[in-house]
């Protein structure tokens, strides 16, 4: 009886424990079904849930993740001014540094072109640096500086037949970024300050003429508002305010040309894995300058994209953008508006040959003056990769450009060379 009395209570023990375990209560057997205990729980704002998915540095590795490129090409060239040959060095480094919630990185690159004539030309000359953190694990945060020269070819379609040294253009801007996601709403705030600042045209006869016109300070904001409608598509408001403010007045209109342009799209986007993206948007573009004596002009926005990469040897794409910017050195106009439409495209055939090729287009016309601008270009290249470091590289390019009234001008380009990276 006793014995039988020993039973009915130990089985009456394991049915009570089992009850509390069965309503996600607290379950002393610790089967590892469930954890209720609030020291064994965090705050889901706090912890590694926040950290980017990459794995602490091992001890005794550098800090600093180095990667550096030196391409070398020799050109020939055919255009409007006859035929020349030009030796293109392409340096370029990158540090950049990983933690647990982002990473920081800097970069430098350049192009440096030399002519058979000994004239050296400085094509590009950048510098960049950025940074982003996340503060928590919906919310990133991300700050880029960057600063650069550039000078363009004089012997370019499109510029003058006098220019002997095009101008120096120095710039330099900085952007932040914030970015929360609030489930299905996705929210983008961005703000920049830039600068820019051209030196005087060269031309044959060695007389000059000043740039400073051109130079101008511009701050600008904007903001992008995201609405899941679903697992693949996402809707979207983007708009944005920004002012210029320039040094001189046009000599040209002999007024300065500050602005403040204000622009607004909607649209959506599409995402398919991986594998395919698509984004169209429409909108409109308004700049209203601060000099009563010119007048606003507004136009219609239309953007589009697309990104096809079906495996990891081939991707395609393609984007349609509309652009309203400053008139530059066209004499008489207020703004450009610029309509260019793009596609590249790229294959990887085996482990050491990829090829790729491009198609460009564009259109832009000017406000204030009967002058428009056309253009519509074809490229194709090839790598061979010879070694893990070394690959061997060639390119044709042809372009088409016309400013009207002037004849169009075409120009051939042919490009092999030598890559070496780390």
């Amino acid at each position: 009886m006793r014995q039988r009395i020993g039973y009915l209570g130990t089985a009456g023990l394991v049915v009570a424990l089992a009850v509390p375990a069965a309503a996600g209560e607290f379950n002393p057997l610790g089967d590892g079904s469930g954890a209720n205990n609030i020291d064994l729980l965090r705050d889901a704002t706090t912890g590694c849930e926040n950290c980017a998915p990459v794995p602490p540095r091992e001890w005794g590795a550098p800090p600093f993740e180095i990667d550096w490129r030196l391409a070398l090409r020799g050109a020939v060239i055919e255009g409007s001014s006859g035929t020349r040959f030009e030796a293109i060095a392409l340096p370029s480094f990158s540090l950049t540094h990983q933690h647990l919630r982002g990473s920081f990185s800097v970069g430098a690159d350049a192009e440096i072109d030399y002519r058979l004539d000994g004239n050296v030309r400085v094509g590009s000359l950048g510098v960049t640096a950025s940074t982003d953190y996340r503060i928590d694990a919906l919310t990133t945060t991300t700050l880029k500086g960057s600063f650069g020269l550039s000078q363009g070819d004089p012997d370019a379609p499109g510029m003058p037949v006098n220019v002997k040294v095009a101008p120096l253009v120095t710039s330099g801007q900085g952007a932040a970024t914030l970015t929360r996601d609030f489930g299905p709403w996705l929210v983008d705030l961005r703000g920049d300050v830039a600068r820019t600042a051209h030196s005087d045209t060269v031309y044959d006869d060695d007389t000059t003429s000043s740039n400073a016109f051109q130079n101008l300070t511009s701050v600008g904001g904007g903001g992008r508002l995201g609405l899941r409608l679903g697992p693949i598509l996402t809707g979207f408001v983007d708009g944005e305010a920004e002012y210029e403010l320039y040094d001189e007045a046009s000599p040209s209109l002999l007024v300065r040309l500050d602005n403040l342009t204000l622009s607004g799209r909607s649209g959506l986007t599409a995402r398919f894995g991986e594998t395919l993206k698509l984004e169209g948007s429409l909108g409109l573009g308004y700049r209203a300058f601060a000099e009563a004596g010119l007048s606003d002009l507004a136009t219609v926005l239309y953007d589009a994209s697309a990104v096809y990469r079906p495996d990891e040897t081939v991707a395609l794409s393609a984007a349609f953008t509309t652009a309203l910017s400053s008139p530059g050195t066209t004499s008489g106009a207020r703004a450009k508006v610029t309509y260019a439409a793009s596609a590249e495209a790229s294959y990887r055939v085996n482990p050491w040959l990829s090829l790729r090729g491009s198609a460009s287009w564009s259109e832009a016309h000017y406000w204030g003056i009967d002058t428009d601008e056309y253009g519509w270009g074809l490229g194709a290249g090839a790598d061979y990769q010879l070694g893990e470091h070394t690959a061997l590289t060639a390119d044709y390019a042809f372009s088409r450009s016309t400013t009207t009234p002037d004849p169009a001008e075409d120009q051939h380009r042919v490009t092999l060379g030598v890559s070496f990276s780390r």
